[in-house]
C-alpha cells in the first residue's frame, strides 16, 4: 500500500473514532470529511534526523526530489546562484513571508522576490514568466495576488493602489485609486489579500507623519476600518514594508486589523492588538509569530503561543505551557492546544471548516549547532542528542489539533540569518506549500552571491 493510501486509511480510522467518542461533536461534519494531505506522515512525536545533512544537494531547477524522511515530493523552482545577476552578482531568491501566499488563485504562478528587493513571476515548474526587468515600478511593500483572477495582483506606487495584469512576459497596470490625503501609501509586509478577496490592508502617511493603517474594500472603493497611530514615521512610508512602529499587520478573516507594533509591552502601541474600528484590544503583550483564520465553527482565531508571559492571565492549554495554541480573537482566554514541544516556528493559515489545514515551518538559530553551514566553525552535525522534535520540518496541522502531518525537512541552515528560516506559506486553497531554503549549498554560499551568506531558493510541495 502506498504512503498516501496508508495515511488515508489511518485518517478514516482517526476521524471515525473521534466522531464516535465525542458523540455530539461541536466541529463541522464537513471538516471531518476533509481528506488528509497527499503525502507526508502522521506525527509520531519522535525525532527524525534529516539523512545526508552535510552532502544532500537538491536537483536542478524545475526538477523534484522525494523527501527521504517523510515522503513528499519537493519541486525546485529557482537556482539563485545561476539564474540572475545584479551588479555582477547573483541575488538570493525567496518567496518572502509565511503570512503571504506567493501562489496565485489558479495555483499556476508565484511571486518571487530577491535580496535586492526586486520581484518577478515564475510558474509552478520554475519557468520565468515575468522577469524583474518587466515588473512595474512599485513602492517597497509587497504585491498580493487577486483572489480569483490568476493573472492579476495588487501593489502600491506613490499614492496609488494599482492592479497589475500579466500579459505575456510583462505586466499591464491599471490605477484603481489615488489616496490624495496621504503623502504616500504602502502594502505592508505581512498582509495578504482578505479571505473574502475584497479587502486589502494599506498604510498611509499623514501630513504630521503619523500613519493610517486601514482596510480598503476593492468593490466598494472605500475604507472599512482606519487606525491612526500616535507614533510617527521618520522618512517616507513608501520606502519600507514595515513603517515606523508598525511591525506587522494582519487582516483577520472578518476583515479587522490585527496590528503587531514594533515593541513589546502593555502600552497602547505595543505588542499585538486587535482594532475593531473603535478600540484596540489586547492579543499579546510579548509577541511571537502568528496568523489568523476561521476555526471549524466559523469563529475568527489566531495561532501562536499564548501564556502568562505573552499576556497577563493567559494559560496555555498545552501540557508544557509553551505549546502552539489556537485562540479566539474575540476571547483570548479561550484556546485549544495545537502542538506541544515545538521549536521556533512560522505559521501560515487562510483556512476554515472547508480548508482546515495550516502550514507550520520550524527552525533553530542556536550557535554552535547543526543549522549552520558546514564551513561555519560553530557547525555541529545533527545527532539524536542535538536535534529537536520537528526541527527544520515543514508540517501541516489541522486547526482543531486533531492531526499533524510531517511533510519534509526544509534542509535550510536557518541559524545563518533571518531569511534562511523556511517561512513556509500555504496557498489560498490549501493545495500547495511553498518554502525557501539554502539547501543547495550545505557547506556555504558560493562566492558569486550578492550577499555573502544569502543563497536561498524556492521550493514547492503539492499536498492536495
Amino acid at each position: 500500500m502506498s504512503l498516501a493510501a496508508s495515511a488515508a486509511v489511518i485518517w478514516c480510522l482517526v476521524t471515525r473514532h473521534t466522531a464516535l467518542s465525542t458523540g455530539s461533536s461541536t466541529f463541522s461534519t464537513a471538516a471531518f470529511e476533509a481528506p488528509p494531505p497527499a503525502c507526508g506522515q502522521l506525527d509520531d512525536r519522535k525525532i527524525h534526523l534529516p539523512p545526508d545533512w552535510t552532502s544532500f544537494v537538491p536537483p536542478a531547477l524545475g526538477k523534484s526530489y522525494v523527501d527521504p524522511a517523510f515522503g513528499c515530493s519537493v519541486n525546485r523552482l529557482t537556482n539563485s546562484s545561476e539564474e540572475e545577476t545584479f551588479e555582477g552578482k547573483h541575488p538570493s531568491l525567496m518567496h518572502f513571508y509565511s503570512t503571504l501566499s506567493p501562489m496565485n488563485a489558479s495555483d499556476t504562478l508565484l511571486l518571487i522576490t530577491s535580496i535586492n528587493g526586486a520581484w518577478r513571476v515564475k510558474d509552478s515548474n520554475g519557468v520565468l514568466v515575468v522577469p524583474a526587468s518587466k515588473m512595474p515600478s512599485m513602492n517597497n511593500g509587497v504585491p498580493v495576488w487577486d483572489a480569483s483572477e490568476g493573472d492579476s495582483f495588487y501593489y502600491t506606487h506613490s499614492k496609488t493602489l494599482e492592479k497589475g495584469t500579466i500579459k505575456g512576459n510583462s505586466v499591464k497596470s491599471d490605477s484603481l485609486h489615488t489616496f490624495r490625503e496621504y503623502s504616500g501609501i504602502v502594502s505592508p509586509a505581512a498582509s495578504d489579500l482578505s479571505q473574502d478577496g475584497d479587502h486589502i490592508v494599506l498604510v498611509g502617511q499623514n501630513s504630521n507623519n503619523t500613519m493610517d493603517a486601514f482596510v480598503w474594500s476593492l468593490s466598494k472603493q472605500t475604507k472599512t476600518s482606519v487606525y491612526t497611530t500616535t507614533c510617527k514615521i521618520s522618512g517616507t512610508v513608501t520606502e519600507t514594508p514595515e513603517p515606523g512602529c508598525l511591525h506587522k499587520i494582519l487582516l483577520t478573516p472578518d476583515n479587522l486589523l490585527s496590528i503587531q507594533f514594533a515593541g513589546d509591552g502593555t502600552g497602547t502601541e505595543q505588542g499585538a492588538r486587535l482594532w475593531d474600528g473603535k478600540k484596540l484590544s489586547d492579543l499579546q503583550d510579548a509577541t511571537n509569530h502568528y496568523d489568523t483564520g476561521y476555526d471549524l465553527e466559523g469563529k475568527p482565531v489566531f495561532v501562536a503561543v499564548g501564556n502568562s508571559r505573552t499576556q497577563a492571565g493567559l494559560k496555555n492549554p498545552c501540557a508544557s505551557g509553551w505549546g502552539l495554541d489556537v485562540r479566539q480573537l474575540n476571547d483570548v482566554f479561550s484556546a485549544v492546544c495545537l502542538l506541544d514541544g515545538q521549536p521556533s516556528w512560522h505559521v501560515s493559515y487562510r483556512g476554515s471548516a472547508s480548508q482546515p489545514w495550516m502550514a507550520i515551518s520550524f527552525f533553530d538559530d542556536r550557535n554552535p549547532g547543526p543549522e549552520l553551514f558546514g564551513s561555519n566553525t560553530g557547525f555541529q552535525p545533527p545527532t539524536a542528542g542535538n536535534w529537536h522534535p520537528y526541527e527544520d520540518e515543514i508540517v501541516l496541522a489541522r486547526i482543531d489539533g486533531k492531526a499533524i502531518y510531517r511533510l519534509a525537512h526544509a534542509r535550510s541552515r536557518s541559524a545563518e540569518n533571518y531569511w534562511a528560516q523556511p517561512h513556509a506559506a500555504i496557498s489560498r486553497d490549501g493545495k500547495y506549500v511553498v518554502f525557501s531554503s539554502n539547501m543547495a549549498h550545505p557547506q556555504g554560499c558560493p562566492s558569486n552571491m550578492l550577499v555573502s551568506n544569502e543563497c536561498l531558493d524556492v521550493y514547492l510541495i503539492k499536498v492536495r
